[in-house]
């Protein structure tokens, strides 16, 4: 294979070659640790294999690391804090390191990248996606302790920590971690003129053991019959603490192992893309991440139909995914059997994307442990939380009993709505899950278009 750098790797970036296979099913990860050199090593090591396969894009959030700077050529000084915080096209800012032209290192920038506003950018959630859809594979060098470090684990959704140096990782991203090492060889064979000697030596230490052995299981063997003859009379005289313990239930000390989880969590036949982003270069002929394109300007927002339901709203839901066609985010039949299912055309850096989330919960912890059991059921491999408390309602009072042919006659006219079921025991058919009201302005025009009257209320109630 030609390498993505002409000098020798190093020792870090040999173990990113070994631990790359960890990786073939995944498809963002940020790869952290205490020491940058390492982590920057080890994520070229993983693009060197990955690369020979598919497409591979290493994102500099140290500033500036030699190992990655020592590979991007010419003078143009972009990079990931351009973009993000100046717009600044992927394209531009992504610098082909190989000759096959699979591995790209993304540099900091002009300006420093160790900050929340680049690590807690959401964007990172929308780029793991495009990524996902592709088929392709996003490293992302970070420094544990960095001001949005664990937000930017849960937009990326893996975690390979290096080094050994011990940092905290955040509870609910799922961690890359490599195999044990092998056990050292044993030690060298003692020289062949005091073999003989060594094997004389071992059969007496093992003659003198085997006598001792025997001994101390006579000596036992005398002691339990003695014991086990007046067990009786001995009990009678013991406390009643002491004899307690003789009843009490053993302690259970099973465990159980949960084996790591693949990233993927949509089909890749449903993932086939009907448009290009204009970050595309990176992935000729396929979805992009978009930066640049014009998205159609819609009515203004609604009002909010039901404030005082604010405290109540069912906010937090699970991101699958994001893709800039709904073709392209249409989720796989395991996700979309899954409750209050939300398809959201939402405008993001100027172009239109759509956003599936799953779920409607009233608290973060009830949506992260619906999101822990769907990844221990291998339904979803990624996802992570977010607050979208709006929503538009179709219709409210629905009998429970009719909820499913309400629902069906929705799909049919092209619309992918979701029941929650209200305090009295009626349910409330809503389509879209949003952040704010501006973002729900887009779906709001479509369904004027179908001749439905959209309500926009801080959504409510509770899965069936």
């Amino acid at each position: 294979m030609t390498g993505i750098s002409p000098a020798a790797p190093n020792s870090w970036e040999n173990e990113g070659q070994r631990l790359a296979p960890l990786l073939d099913d995944v498809y963002a990860a940020v790869i952290a640790g205490t020491d940058p050199f390492a982590a920057a090593s080890v994520a070229i090591g993983i693009a060197r294999v990955q690369g020979m396969r598919r497409r591979v894009a290493v994102a500099d959030l140290v500033g500036e690391i030699p190992p990655l700077q020592s590979l991007v050529t010419g003078d143009d000084p972009h990079g990931i804090s351009d973009s993000f915080l100046y717009g600044v096209s992927l394209n531009k800012i992504a610098r082909a390191v190989n000759e096959s032209g699979n591995v790209f290192v993304m540099p900091s920038g002009t300006e420093a990248v160790a900050h929340d506003a680049v690590y807690a950018n959401d964007r990172w959630r929308r780029l793991a996606a495009g990524f996902h859809q592709v088929g392709a594979l996003l490293l992302v060098v970070a420094v544990p302790g960095t001001p949005g470090f664990a937000e930017l684990c849960g937009y990326i959704g893996a975690l390979m920590p290096v080094g050994d140096t011990v940092f905290p990782v955040p509870h609910d991203v799922p961690i890359i971690a490599p195999p044990p090492r092998p056990a050292p060889p044993p030690p060298p064979s003692p020289p062949r003129e005091s073999a003989a000697r060594a094997r004389a030596a071992a059969g007496a230490n093992s003659e003198q053991r085997r006598t001792k052995l025997i001994a101390a299981f006579v000596a036992l063997g005398a002691v339990g019959v003695a014991v086990g003859a007046f067990w009786p009379q001995i009990k009678t005289r013991l406390p009643a603490q002491v004899t307690a313990l003789w009843s009490a239930p053993a302690p259970d000390t099973a465990q159980m192992l949960v084996p790591p989880q693949k990233m993927d969590s949509i089909s890749p036949d449903s993932l086939r893309m009907g448009a290009s982003g204009a970050d595309s270069g990176l992935f000729p002929g396929r979805v992009g991440v978009g930066d640049s394109a014009t998205t159609k300007r819609g009515s203004a927002p609604l009002d909010i139909a039901n404030l005082a339901d604010s405290s109540a709203a069912a906010s937090y839901s699970i991101y699958v995914a994001q893709a800039n066609t709904r073709d392209a985010a249409m989720p796989d039949a395991r996700v979309r059997s899954l409750a209050a299912v939300a398809m959201s055309p939402v405008p993001e850096a100027g172009q239109q994307w759509v956003r599936v989330t799953v779920g409607a919960s009233t608290t973060r912890a009830a949506a992260e442990a619906q999101l822990a059991k769907l990844r221990s059921d291998k339904i979803l491999g990624g996802g992570s939380i977010i607050s979208v408390p709006f929503a538009l309602r179709l219709e409210a009072g629905v009998g429970v009993g009719v909820v499913s042919a309400r629902v069906a006659e929705y799909t049919k006219r092209g619309l992918m709505p979701y029941a929650l079921q209200q305090a009295d025991g009626s349910a409330t058919l809503y389509i879209g899950a949003f952040e704010t009201p501006v973002q729900a302005t887009s779906l709001a025009d479509s369904l004027r278009a179908l001749g439905i009257t959209p309500v926009l209320v801080y959504r409510t109630g509770r899965t069936f």
